[in-house]
């Protein structure tokens, strides 16, 4: 009887480590989703609304989908140091300090190289860099998707078999 239940114990457990999996893949899209939602509303505050930095930044804290919101948090409570780190230094720890964004490095680098432009020159080059960010993004996002479609199962299926295989050799 012990042994039923360690082997069921066992079995869940890497079943639940497998769905962890799944839900990862489905938190990134989401995740990526969010993060081109706010561009687009970024582009849209700095572009046609002409709202300067620290307001957008806490405008966006407040209004973007999460993850995304943490993001410009961690940039709004960080713009204070304005004066002595340029604004592509802030964004840069913002972007590196949002872990919660589940981010691969290609994408860290998208948004690191958006920074460089934020704020530094004209309303024409910043429309230009943010829309190239989201056509970025954008891949990257169908990207996660065609891997979500492709490794959910299989993760399903690899926590599962993995408990079975354990289970069978500890019996």
């Amino acid at each position: 009887m012990i042994r039923l239940i360690g082997a069921v114990l066992i079995t869940a457990g890497t079943a639940a480590f497998g769905i962890m999996g799944v839900f990862r893949l489905r938190n990134r899209v989401r995740s990526l989703s969010a993060v081109i939602s706010a561009l687009a509303a970024m582009k849209s505050e700095i572009c046609d609304r002409l709202t300067p930095m620290p307001e957008l930044l806490r405008q966006m804290s407040g209004e973007a989908t999460y993850p995304a919101s943490l993001l410009f948090k961690n940039a709004s409570e960080r713009i204070s140091g304005l004066g002595s780190k340029p604004f592509s230094a802030i964004w840069r720890q913002a972007v590196l300090n949002t872990p919660e964004l589940l981010l691969t490095p290609g994408e860290e680098l998208v948004l690191t190289e958006l920074g460089m432009v934020l704020g530094r020159y004209d309303i024409g080059e910043q429309r230009s860099a943010i829309a190239y960010a989201e056509r970025r993004m954008d891949e990257f996002l169908r990207r996660a998707e065609a891997d979500r479609e492709k490794n959910s199962k299989v993760h399903a299926f690899l926590g599962v078999a993995a408990g079975i295989f354990v289970v069978v050799i500890l019996l």
